[in-house]
C-alpha cells in the first residue's frame, strides 16, 4: 500500500511510522541458503566463549568475509541470539585464530544440534586462508519475517523483510521500488521500531507483488541484528563493505 504523503498526513518527515496492517498480503516463500542447511568444513572447530562465561566448541558449516556458520551442541542458554561472544578457529587442534569478538545472530535446531551464526566484529577474508572460505557470494542469507515501511521523499510503502545479510536484506512489496534510489527503512521487530537505509538494487514479479533485493549501508546489516546500537557497542568493526 502506498501511503499518502507527509504533507496531507500533516505529519513530521522524521516521525517513525507504524506498519499498514490492512496492507495486501503477498505471498512469497522463503527457501533456505544452502549453507545453513548441508556441509561441514573437515579438520576446522571454533571454540565460542558466551558472554557469561560458557563455553563451547563447534564444528563449522561455512566461513564469509565476516562470519562464521557453526555446528553447535545443543546445550540450553548457550550461544543465544544476539550474544555477544569471542571465539578462535582451530585446525587440528592448532589455533589459526583467537580472541576475536562477534554476535550471534540467528539459530535454527537440526536434530541434535543447533546451528548458529556469528557476525564477526573483523574481517575473517583479511585473516585467514582463503581456502577455508566459502567461494560463493561473500554473505549468507538469513531468513528472517520483519515488517518494515520504506519512505523516499513522500512516498511510504509497506513491505514485509524475508531475509538479510551483513550488507543487504531482500523484501517483500505490493508495490515495485526504484532501484539504486536511497529508501529510509523503518524496520518493526520485538524490541521496538529500527531505521536503516536500503538501497533495491533488482526486482523480481511474484504472486501478488514483487520480491527486491536490497544493499544496505555497510555494517546495517549488524545493526539490524543487534536490534539495538548499544549491543553492537562492544564489536571491533570495520566499516568497509564486504558484499
Amino acid at each position: 500500500m502506498v501511503r499518502n504523503s507527509n504533507s496531507e498526513r500533516g505529519e513530521n518527515t522524521t516521525a517513525r511510522l507504524e506498519p499498514d496492517t490492512h496492507a495486501p498480503v503477498v505471498l512469497f516463500e522463503e527457501r533456505l541458503d544452502c549453507r545453513l542447511t548441508t556441509g561441514k568444513i573437515p579438520d576446522i572447530s571454533v571454540h565460542v566463549t558466551c558472554r557469561d562465561k560458557t563455553a563451547v566448541t563447534c564444528d563449522v558449516r561455512a566461513i564469509g568475509s565476516q562470519e562464521l556458520v557453526l555446528i553447535a551442541p545443543n546445550h540450553a542458554g548457550t550461544l543465544a541470539a544476539r550474544d555477544l561472544v569471542t571465539f578462535s578457529i582451530s585446525e587440528d587442534g592448532s589455533l589459526l585464530l583467537t580472541n576475536q569478538s562477534g554476535i550471534a545472530h540467528w539459530t535454527r535446531p537440526e536434530g541434535d544440534k543447533n546451528i548458529v551464526a556469528l557476525f564477526s566484529g573483523s574481517r575473517l577474508d583479511r585473516l585467514l586462508d582463503h581456502g577455508l572460505l566459502h567461494e560463493r557470494r561473500a554473505d549468507v542469507r538469513y531468513p528472517v519475517n520483519l515488517q518494515a515501511v520504506l519512505i523516499a521523499d513522500h512516498f511510504y510503502q509497506d513491505a514485509r523483510i524475508v531475509n538479510y545479510s551483513l550488507h543487504g536484506l531482500c523484501l517483500v512489496s505490493a508495490t515495485d521500488l526504484e532501484l539504486n534510489r536511497h529508501y529510509q527503512t523503518d524496520v518493526f521487530c520485538e524490541e521496538g521500531s529500527l531505521r536503516l537505509s536500503a538501497t533495491p538494487q533488482w526486482t523480481r514479479r511474484i504472486t501478488g507483488g514483487h520480491l527486491i533485493g536490497c544493499a544496505l549501508t555497510p555494517q546495517y546489516g549488524m545493526l539490524l541484528t543487534c536490534r539495538h546500537k548499544a549491543l553492537s557497542a562492544g564489536l571491533n568493526g570495520d566499516d568497509s563493505n564486504g558484499s
